[in-house]
């Protein structure tokens, strides 16, 4: 019970961080959806839609540079510790070519909704959003292959610092820029994404600045910077395209439903958007458990410590879930209060309070499918967990939420159907799937013993 509590404890200190930083990203989120929100409903539904192509492509780019956080945890627990920066150095231009080709996408975000089926007036409005989303891509992608290396190291104290920042800076520019304030027009959601630009600079120069200016360089490897090879990165771009599918199919099933939304009418795409946000704020909170967890994971895989592998991924998992429990009864409790947050619309309120309350059962299963897939990751489990999200998502979440929305006339609830199918779908799979691995590492050691 001892070594129970002191691992919770160790975890808990490096899970903190994390969290307060994830819901530090949501919360950049939440203030552009309120003060749009609340400047029109139309608005919102430009900003919810012109964002679909950017939201798409920045979970595929996280997923990309994924390979950045096993590798450095890994070398950090096998005490390679100058080995540490040199993957720091190898992921930058990897990462900054990924986001600038997400730059590229959502620049042809307009054609993109009109062969999804969007009117043109919105799209036309949507796509304009689009295309200014994908210039903060490439700050993004370096901002966050560069969190990733500090969590690997166990640093995570830097991203939280500049994540709050970073939210009181979006607030003045959203303030700004969306209800135009110092001779500047009112800019609705065209605004609250240029805010978003001018917050991601200040993130990666933040971060950049930390790492040259504070990090002991020396001793993690950031100085001498090595010469670049492809060939170096190839681990790292492995690790990167099967957690890129993942997360991409699994972020254009969740995408989908907006379109889905789009189909139905203005007031559905603004009450999912709320209901869709304020899940995530929640699920965000269990994802620095996850990556916490992941880290201390690959952590344990890389000093060989395989009873380590096991342990902490179970516990994190167990304190996630209870946390997740928690979270989802107050979402319940106050569904309404937070729909009333972000719109003054009764209508929007209404459907966005439904949906919500019927999501919120979906938390403990999304916060816990994503802690386990990382953690099969940072145990070098690379393609499984990618296999299991392209059925629950490609096979089961799309195809289900429309017949759920247009085949068994659920409407807009057919959306948050399909968050909790889709959802608890992989959660099942990715568990049976580490409760597999531990068992196979268990005979193996056994016979090794023997």
């Amino acid at each position: 019970m001892a070594q129970l509590f002191k691992d919770f404890l160790t975890l808990a200190n490096l899970a903190w961080p994390v969290v307060i930083s994830r819901i530090g990203i949501m919360t950049l989120t939440v203030v552009d959806t309120v003060m749009v929100g609340r400047y029109a409903s139309e608005h919102l539904a430009y900003l919810g839609v012109g964002l679909v192509p950017h939201n798409i492509f920045i979970l595929i780019m996280l997923g990309l540079i994924m390979g950045t956080s096993v590798l450095v945890s890994n070398r950090f627990g096998a005490g390679e510790l100058q080995k540490t920066g040199e993957i720091w150095w190898i992921a930058l231009p990897w990462a900054l070519a990924i986001g600038l080709i997400g730059f590229v996408v959502c620049a042809f975000g307009e054609i993109l909704l009109l062969l999804w089926g969007i009117e043109p007036e919105i799209a036309e409005k949507a796509g304009y959003i689009s295309f200014i989303a994908g210039m903060t891509l490439p700050l993004a992608s370096l901002h966050m292959v560069s969190g990733m290396f500090l969590e690997g190291v166990r640093n995570t104290r830097p991203g939280m610092v500049i994540m709050l920042i970073a939210n009181i800076v979006n607030v003045g520019a959203n303030y700004v820029l969306v209800y135009g304030l110092y001779g500047l027009p009112e800019l609705g959601a065209e605004g609250s994404i240029w805010a978003t630009l001018i917050v991601r600079f200040f993130q990666m120069i933040g971060i950049f600045a930390y790492i040259w200016f504070v990090l002991d360089r020396q001793k993690f490897g950031v100085t001498p910077r090595p010469k670049f090879s492809w060939r170096a990165g190839a681990r790292l771009r492995q690790i990167g395209y099967a957690t890129g599918v993942s997360m991409g199919i699994e972020n254009t099933a969740f995408n989908a439903l907006v379109v889905f939304a789009g189909w139905l009418s203005m007031t559905v795409v603004a009450a999912h958007v709320i209901s869709i946000t304020a899940f995530a704020l929640f699920f965000m909170m269990g994802l620095g458990f996850g990556v916490a967890t992941s880290v201390s994971v690959g952590n344990a895989y890389g000093a060989g410590d395989f009873r380590g592998v096991k342990r902490w991924a179970w516990l994190g998992l167990g304190v996630q879930s209870l946390l997740m429990i928690i979270c989802g009864l107050f979402l319940v409790v106050y569904a309404e209060g937070f729909a009333g947050f972000f719109s003054q619309d009764p209508a929007v309120i209404a459907l966005a309070t439904q949906l919500l309350i019927f999501m919120s059962m979906a938390l403990i299963f999304d916060t816990g499918q994503s802690l386990l897939a990382m953690s099969l990751r940072a145990r070098g489990d690379t393609w499984w967990p990618t296999t299991i999200h392209i059925i629950a998502y490609a096979v089961l979440m799309m195809p289900l939420t429309y017949v759920s929305i247009f085949i068994f006339n659920r409407g807009a609830m057919g959306l948050a159907d399909g968050v909790v199918f889709g959802t608890l779908f992989p959660f099942v799979m990715l568990v049976g799937r580490y409760l597999y691995l531990d068992r196979q590492q268990l005979r193996l050691n056994l016979n090794v013993g023997e």
